[in-house]
């Protein structure tokens, strides 16, 4: 098994391929709508039916491998969470509107709550040397109920003065609650060493 450093620089390299990735295709389609009518129009197009399409990727994947059991790897974890922080911090630094302090704490304890919830769904098991979690209906149900709510905030919200950051929060709540309930089983995992498919609490 990796130790916690090699963990996470190997999923640091994973994500800065994604990224280097992500950029690359960006500049070949800024490239290619250089050469249509409307440049600016062509490309905020493609790039709105780009994303619409990952959605929709993402719900396939999610509803056809979400009881596919997987390695639970807490340097992918703790990586996610800086990733996480990361990311809500810069936007809540450069957003031209903030919620007020207590909204902003009760839309990351809502999330934080909601986050460890939906991990508590999951089955954790140890298969070898590895601890493994695999989703149940729950751990879907839930998926459901959490992606279409934050479809709904962004709707009833996204107009509203610093609505974009309550939404933010709520998601960034939900990442770090959920994280940071696997990394608590993981740990009750091994030390427990329980037998396989003996799911955890």
């Amino acid at each position: 098994m990796k130790s916690l450093w090699q963990q996470i620089t190997a999923e640091g390299r994973r994500l800065v391929k994604v990224a280097g990735m992500a950029v690359a295709g960006l500049v070949l389609l800024l490239i290619a709508s250089l050469f249509t009518d409307d440049p600016a129009k062509t490309f905020f197009r493609t790039l709105s039916l780009l994303g619409t399409g990952m959605v929709l990727l993402s719900v396939t994947m999610m509803v056809l491998t979400f009881r596919k059991a997987r390695a639970v790897i807490p340097g992918a974890l703790l990586v996610s969470l800086a990733t996480t922080f990361a990311v809500a911090g810069v936007q809540f630094l450069f957003a031209a509107q903030r919620p007020g302090l207590l909204l902003a704490f009760l839309s990351l304890l809502a999330g934080g709550l909601v986050g460890m919830g939906w991990a508590r769904t999951t089955k954790v098991f140890i298969d070898g040397d590895a601890v493994r979690s695999q989703g149940t209906a729950w751990y879907l149900v839930v998926w459901a109920i959490t992606f279409l709510s934050n479809q709904l905030m962004a709707l009833v919200l996204g107009a509203a003065p610093a609505g974009g950051l309550v939404i933010l929060l709520v998601g960034t709540g939900v990442a770090i609650g959920n994280n940071v309930y696997q990394l608590m089983r993981y740990r009750r995992a091994t030390a427990m060493l329980v037998a396989p498919v003996n799911p955890l609490p």
